[in-house]
C-alpha cells in the first residue's frame, strides 16, 4: 500500500499530497503486526527450551507411565469381576464370569511378562501369582458349591413327585376308612369303629406331616443365613418324628405299604445326616469359604492396588521435577511475551481513543447526525470541517447533496404551486363568474325595485362564498404539516376530501372518475393529511397514466379486510413495464417525459404507508391498466 495518496478535487485541480485514513491506520497495523512477530520469536525460543524438556519427559517418564496406567487398569477389572465371580447363583453364569476373569487376570500376567516392563515389579508380581492361586482355589469351592445345589435341586423335584404320589394313594385308604367306620356304625354293638377312627387320624396326620416336612425341606433349601437354617431344622425335626410315629401306627394295615413307602422315602430325604440337610449345611460351608476367598481376593487387589499407587506416585514426582525444569525454561520468555502483550495493547488503546474515536468516529457521528438532518429537510445544518482525509471529501459530497436536495425541493414545492393554482383557479372561476352574475342581477332587481328577489340573490351569493370559503380551507389543511402521532381515521372520508383536489382535472382532462366506496365509516390507523397525500399521488398518477389513452377511467374502490380496509386505485392506462415494476418506489424514478415530474410521489407514498405500519403493492400491471393496491390496518380492539 502507498504511504500516501494523491486526489484531485471537483474543479479538477491537484490536491497536495496527503496521509489519509486507509495510511494512518495500515501504518498502525503494521506496528501492531510487527509487536506479534516479536511475540511470535519469543514464544518460538522458549517454546524450543521446552521441547527439550518435554522430549525428555517422554522419553524417560512417559513410558512407565503408561505401563503403570494399564497396571491400573488390569488391576481395577480384576477387582470388579470378583464379587461378580463369587455371587453366580448358577454354574453357567459362574463358568461365563469365569471366562471373563481369567481373561483380564491373563492380561496382568502378560503385563508383567513384558521386557519393557518397569524395574518395580517385584512387589506386583507375587500379588499377581497370589491372586492366580486364590482363583483356583475359588474353582475348587465353586465346583463343590454348585453340585451340591444341583443334588438340592433335584431331591427337591423328587420331593415333589412323592407328595404328588402320597396324596394320590392317600386318598382311596382315606374313602376305605370312612366305608369301614360307617358300616360298623350301622351294626349293633360294633366293635371295630374306635380303630377304624385310630387308622384315620394316623393316616391323616402322617398326611399332614409328610406335606410339612416336604414344605420345611424347601424352606431349608432356600434358606441363606445360618440362623434360618437351625430354626427350620428344629421344625423339620419335630415333624419328622410325628410323621415316623404315625407310620408305625399304619405298619398293621397291609393296604398302607405303598403309602408308607413314599412317606419313608421323604424321611429319608429329611434326614439331617444323609439327606437334604446335611448337603445344604455343606453347601453353605462351601460358600462361607467362597465368601472367605472372595475376601482374600479382594485383600489381593487392594494390596495390587496400592503397589500400582506407589509406582505411579514415584513416577509423578520424577515428572513434577521435569515440569518444574520446563517452567523455569519458559519463564523468561512468558515475561518477555506479557511485556509485548502489555506494549500492544498500550498502543492498541493509544490508537483506538486519541484516533479513531476523538478523530475518525467522532468527525463520523458529525456527518451522520448532519446527513440525517439534510435527510428530514433541515437547512441549518452545520458540517464538520474538512480535512484532508476521506472524511473531508465525504463532507464535501454532503455540502453538495444538501445543495442538489434544497435545489430539488424548491423545484418540487414550485410544481406544487403550480398545480394547486390552478386547481384553486378552476375551483374559484366558477363561484366568481356566478357571484359576478348574481351581483348584476341584484342591481337590475334593486333598480326596479324588487327587493325581495335582490334578497334572493344576496343569499346565493352568501352561499357561493361559503363554498369558496371551504374549498380554500380544504386546500390550505391539505398544505398543512402533518401530525406524527397515528389515529383513527375514515377512509372513505379521507378519499372524498382528496379526490374533490382533483376533481378539475377529470373535467379538464375527459377523464371518468368511478368511486365503489364501501357503506359506513372505514376506520382505520393513520394520519389524515398525509393519508389524503398518498390517494392524490396516485390518482394524479392514474390521471397521467390514462392521459393518451382513448378510454380514460380511473376506479377508487374500498373494501373491509380481515386487519382493516383495503383501498385499490386502478387506471386504463398502457401498464407499466416489467422490467420497471421492481423500481417503481424508488426516489427519483419515473417513466413520465423530461420535465413531467421528479420521480418521488411514489417513494413518499410508499415510505408514508411504511410509516402507517401497512402495505402498498402493484396488484397487476398490463395493456389493460395498473392496479395499485393499499392495505391498512383497523384500529386495535
Amino acid at each position: 500500500m502507498a504511504a500516501v495518496t494523491h486526489t484531485v478535487p471537483a474543479h479538477g485541480m491537484p490536491r497536495r499530497w496527503r496521509f489519509g485514513i486507509g495510511t494512518r491506520l495500515f501504518a498502525a497495523f503494521v506496528t501492531i503486526v510487527g509487536l506479534a512477530v516479536g511475540a511470535c520469536v519469543v514464544g518460538w525460543l522458549s517454546y524450543a527450551r521446552l521441547s527439550g524438556e518435554l522430549s525428555a519427559i517422554a522419553e524417560a517418564q512417559m513410558p512407565r507411565l503408561a505401563f503403570a496406567s494399564r497396571l491400573s487398569k488390569a488391576g481395577a477389572d480384576i477387582g470388579s469381576a470378583t464379587a461378580v465371580l463369587t455371587g453366580a447363583a448358577t454354574r453357567a453364569e459362574y463358568d461365563e464370569m469365569r471366562g471373563v476373569y481369567g481373561e483380564r487376570l491373563k492380561v496382568l500376567q502378560d503385563l508383567l511378562a513384558q521386557p519393557d516392563a518397569v524395574r518395580d515389579v517385584a512387589q506386583i508380581g507375587p500379588v499377581a501369582r497370589a491372586i492366580g492361586e486364590n482363583l483356583s482355589r475359588i474353582d475348587i469351592a465353586a465346583g463343590k458349591r454348585f453340585t451340591l445345589l444341583e443334588a438340592m435341586r433335584s431331591d427337591i423335584d423328587e420331593l415333589r413327585w412323592l407328595q404328588a404320589d402320597l396324596i394320590e394313594e392317600a386318598d382311596p385308604l382315606v374313602d376305605d376308612i370312612r366305608f369301614n367306620i360307617e358300616a360298623e356304625a350301622r351294626k349293633l354293638g360294633g366293635s371295630n369303629a374306635l380303630a377304624e377312627q385310630r387308622k384315620s387320624e394316623a393316616l391323616l396326620t402322617a398326611i399332614a406331616q409328610a406335606n410339612l416336612a416336604t414344605g420345611l425341606i424347601g424352606r431349608l433349601v432356600n434358606a441363606t443365613t445360618v440362623a434360618e437354617i437351625q430354626e427350620t431344622n428344629a421344625f423339620l425335626g419335630d415333624s419328622v418324628d410325628e410323621l415316623a410315629t404315625r407310620l408305625d401306627m399304619l405298619s398293621g394295615w397291609p393296604d398302607s405299604i405303598t403309602l408308607r413307602q413314599l412317606a419313608r422315602r421323604i424321611l429319608e430325604q429329611a434326614d439331617v445326616r444323609t439327606g437334604i440337610p446335611n448337603r445344604k449345611n455343606s453347601e453353605m460351608s462351601q460358600a462361607a469359604q467362597l465368601s472367605g476367598l472372595a475376601q482374600e481376593n479382594a485383600r489381593l487387589v487392594e494390596t495390587l492396588g496400592r503397589n500400582i499407587e506407589a509406582e505411579v506416585t514415584a513416577i509423578e514426582a520424577n515428572a513434577n521435577a521435569a515440569s518444574l525444569r520446563a517452567a523455569q525454561a519458559i519463564d523468561t520468555g512468558r515475561k518477555m511475551l506479557a511485556a509485548i502483550a502489555l506494549s500492544s495493547i498500550v498502543l492498541a488503546i493509544a490508537i483506538g481513543y486519541f484516533y479513531v474515536h476523538r478523530n475518525v468516529l467522532s468527525r463520523i457521528r458529525l456527518l451522520a447526525a448532519a446527513a440525517g438532518s439534510i435527510g428530514e429537510g433541515r437547512h441549518s445544518v452545520q458540517l464538520p470541517p474538512a480535512e484532508p482525509d476521506e472524511l473531508g471529501d465525504l463532507a464535501h459530497a454532503l455540502a453538495l447533496f444538501r445543495q442538489t436536495r434544497d435545489e430539488l425541493i424548491q423545484s418540487a414545492k414550485l410544481a406544487a404551486l403550480g398545480q394547486m393554482a390552478a386547481g384553486i383557479g378552476h375551483e374559484l372561476n366558477q363561484p366568481l363568474a356566478a357571484i359576478r352574475a348574481q351581483i348584476h342581477s341584484g342591481s337590475t332587481l334593486i333598480n326596479r325595485g324588487n327587493s325581495e328577489q335582490a334578497l334572493v340573490n344576496l343569499e346565493k351569493i352568501r352561499a357561493l362564498t361559503a363554498r369558496m370559503a371551504d374549498q380554500i380551507s380544504h386546500i390550505r389543511r391539505f398544505a398543512r404539516r402533518p401530525d406524527a402521532q397515528l389515529r383513527p381515521v375514515d377512509l372513505n372520508t379521507a378519499v372524498g376530501d382528496a379526490v374533490s383536489l382533483l376533481e378539475h382535472r377529470f373535467d379538464e382532462e375527459q377523464a371518468e372518475l368511478q368511486m365503489d366506496l364501501a357503506e359506513g365509516p372505514m376506520l382505520v390507523m393513520a394520519e389524515p393529511i398525509r393519508l389524503e397525500q398518498v390517494v392524490v399521488n396516485l390518482v394524479a398518477n392514474a390521471l397521467d397514466a390514462v392521459k393518451e389513452t382513448a378510454r380514460r377511467r380511473v376506479t377508487v374502490t374500498t373494501r373491509p379486510s380481515a386487519d382493516g380496509a383495503s383501498l385499490v386505485i386502478a387506471d386504463t392506462g398502457p401498464g407499466i413495464a416489467a422490467g420497471d415494476l421492481q423500481a417503481v418506489f424508488d426516489p427519483f424514478f419515473t417513466t413520465k417525459p423530461a420535465g413531467s415530474g421528479l420521480g418521488l410521489g411514489l417513494s413518499i407514498s410508499y415510505n408514508i404507508i411504511k410509516d402507517f405500519g401497512a402495505d402498498i403493492t402493484v396488484l397487476e400491471s398490463g395493456p389493460d391498466g395498473t392496479r395499485f393496491q393499499i392495505l391498512l390496518k383497523g384500529p386495535e380492539r
